[in-house]
Formats: C-alpha cells, structure tokens, sequence
C-alpha cells in the first residue's frame, strides 16, 4: 500500500484552478479501485492519497497523470508500506494480487 504526499509548490491560486480537474482525476481512480482515502493536510499545504496495493510503476504512472503534476504545482512524495494488519474491510487493498474492482 502507498501513503503518498502531495506537497504544493506553486500559489494557492494556481492550485484553485485546477482543482476540478484534480478532483476528477482523484474519482476516476476511485471508480478504478486505486485509491482508498484521499483529502487535505493540515495545515493546507498540500494532500493525502492512500492507494491500493499495486506495483510501484503503475502507481507512479498514475501520479503522472494528476493535473497538479502536469502543470507543476506540487511535488508527489511517495511512502511505500506493507499493511500487515488491516481492519477487515481493508484487507483486500492491502494484497497487490486482489482485483482492483470486485
């Protein structure tokens, strides 16, 4: 699984407008099963992504395609873990051999 950062680096109003196209990028990979929990840091500088188990190139590509990191305005900082503990609800996003979509 993945905890990935997103550190802004450009104003907040260049983030604001692009920020509907970032949030549909965040649900077509909701819909796709990629992404868990998703939201903003506190204080805003920037966001949180926990994604699905995955192989780490399919995720990196993934983030490639996020409108704020086309246009440069923030930084993606990716932390890879193994959950070894899950609530049961989780346990299939923990394992990178389950389906995305059941």
């Amino acid at each position: 699984m993945y905890v990935v950062l997103l550190n802004y680096t450009a104003p907040q109003a260049d983030i604001d407008a692009w920020l509907v196209d970032h949030y549909e990028w965040v649900t077509q990979h909701y819909d796709a099963g990629d992404f868990i929990a998703t939201g903003h840091r506190r204080p805003m500088a920037g966001a949180v992504i926990i994604a699905r188990a995955m192989p780490r190139g399919r995720l990196e590509a993934i983030l490639a395609t996020d409108p704020f990191a086309l246009h440069k305005l923030t930084r993606h900082e990716v932390i890879e873990f193994q959950a070894l503990r899950t609530v049961p609800e989780l346990a299939r996003y923990a394992d990178p051999l389950a389906p995305a979509r059941e």
